[in-house]
């Protein structure tokens, strides 16, 4: 099975992988320390690009043109975040201070 957009959907799942698990990354951090938040983002970016990086050299020793695999993990690493940023956007809302003092009763 040499067909190369084998290659590219095995990147592309890779990739989803890897874009599920910087969200979990960065809702973690949302909900529990949000001062750090920033920081995650910095970690997010050097993951996708060691994927990428790591892609682009591994390639060679696949039997998939190096290209589908590279596009295949770019679209992995991509498209699902812009779902993951409308989740992460939510919680963010979520965790505001205006909507925790709605949330928590107050004496009185």
């Amino acid at each position: 099975m040499n067909n190369d957009l084998t290659g590219a959907v095995i990147a592309f799942i890779l990739g989803l992988a890897i874009s599920f698990g910087n969200y979990k990354l960065s809702e973690y951090f949302l909900r529990h320390r949000p001062e750090k938040f920033p920081s995650v983002s910095m970690v997010r970016q050097f993951i996708q690009v060691a994927y990428i990086l790591i892609l682009f050299f591994a390639a060679g020793y696949t039997p998939w043109d190096r290209t589908f695999v590279l596009v295949g993990g770019a679209l992995g690493v991509t498209i699902p975040m812009l779902l993951f940023t409308f989740r992460l956007l939510k919680t963010n809302k979520e965790n505001t201070p205006e909507n925790k003092e709605k949330e928590e009763p107050k004496d009185g």
